[in-house]
């Protein structure tokens, strides 16, 4: 896994309740004129076909986490959301398992494997595929 840090996020000013739902995305410091859901990256990488970039809501008590594959042409092709009410998703570990396989742990003690189909190699199968690990 290649961890990077070139991805980052506008800041919003003000009250927590009155910030707007997405941020602008940046690479290298350049704006690149979409926005994404979330004010925190807390992890991105990148590989060959694509960038994983995790992002969060910096709301300790019901903290989300959404999943954004991004092409080599910085277009967004595949999200996913965890951020169900009365629960916390805080991402504390990314384990890459094998290639395009990866295992999420969430508050320390969640798991879930996420798998990232990009490019796609089965025309009808989701870019992104997660699923709950049970112990």
């Amino acid at each position: 896994m290649n961890g990077i840090n070139q991805f980052s996020l506008e800041e919003h000013k003000g009250e927590y309740e009155n910030r707007p739902l997405t941020s602008m995305l940046y690479y290298s410091g350049q704006a690149l004129g979409i926005k994404v859901p979330g004010y925190v990256i807390d992890k991105q990488y990148e590989y060959p076909d694509y960038f994983l970039l995790f992002l969060s809501w910096d709301c300790p008590f019901e903290e989300g986490c959404e999943i954004i594959v991004l092409d080599k042409d910085y277009q967004i092709v595949a999200n996913r959301s965890l951020s169900p009410p009365y629960n916390s998703y805080h991402l504390t570990d990314v384990m890459a398992r094998e290639q395009d396989h990866y295992t999420l742990t969430f508050n320390g003690t969640e798991r879930f494997a996420l798998t990232v189909n990009y490019p796609k190699k089965k025309r009808f199968r989701k870019v992104l595929k997660l699923s709950k690990i049970d112990h």
